[in-house]
């Protein structure tokens, strides 16, 4: 090996080597300490490097501890990640807020609680949110959604028994009111306008109310107070309904 000599270190310890036909300098035991550049295709060391500075691509560095990464960083284009299941997110909202007091009777009927959205993927779902609260003079009130006027999201076929969304358990008297909660998750294939409403029905048929007691007595007490309704229709991407 065709070596130079070409110094020491400052405690006359161990001598530089460089050789001259691979470039290559072994510092023996030593420490490399320098306040100028380190020019060189190649730098190992099985030490410790410090620098208050390094540059570069860095496209070689592997292994590097998170815990170790501190600061800003950058901005990473997503397309290049692999090994990541897909996550659903929301697309748009849609929310109709109702602060009237209504009411009705008889078979399914609308409740005044509509909203319209228009997916932007026939692949995205819609997540239909009602929350507010209701009254009915009898034992139990039955809600069913419907999209374009065709009812959706319904318990399975059971003889003759009436398909519904959900239930609600009527409060116990008819100066209160009970919770009005329900949802459902729908595909409905589409990128056009889908229009959905709550609607309504009771046993035989009686009366149903929203946002007020069945008594609504014009009086300054919390059982008879008037409450908020509000109707979402949420827009899904990357979401899958099992069943």
């Amino acid at each position: 090996m065709a070596i130079s000599i070409f110094g020491t270190k400052a405690n006359n310890t161990d001598i530089v080597v460089k050789d001259t036909a691979t470039g290559d300098v072994d510092l023996s035991s030593g420490d490399l300490t320098t306040t100028g550049d380190v020019n060189s295709a190649t730098l190992t060391a099985t030490g410790t490097v410090a620098a208050n500075l390094f540059s570069g691509s860095g496209a070689s560095l592997t292994a590097l501890q998170s815990a170790q990464l501190t600061g800003a960083l950058p901005a990473i284009d997503g397309s290049a990640l692999t090994g990541i299941s897909s996550i659903g997110s929301i697309e748009k909202m849609v929310v109709q807020e109702y602060t009237a007091a209504t009411s009705g009777s008889g078979g399914f009927s609308n409740t005044g609680l509509e909203v319209t959205i228009t997916p932007a993927s026939a692949s995205n779902k819609i997540l239909l949110l009602v929350t507010g609260s209701c009254a009915t003079n009898v034992n139990t009130l039955v809600v069913r959604f419907t999209e374009n006027n065709v009812a959706v999201a319904l318990g399975d076929p059971a003889g003759s028994r009436t398909r519904v969304s959900f239930k609600v358990r009527g409060q116990h008297d008819n100066n209160h009111s009970a919770t009005l909660s329900g949802s459902a998750i729908l595909a409905p294939n589409s990128t056009s306008a889908l229009t959905y409403r709550v609607q309504m029905t009771t046993e035989n048929n009686n009366s149903w109310y929203i946002n007020r007691s069945v008594n609504d007595s014009n009086q300054a007490v919390v059982n008879h107070a008037r409450g908020a309704t509000y109707f979402y229709a949420i827009e899904l991407a990357n979401t899958t309904i099992n069943t």
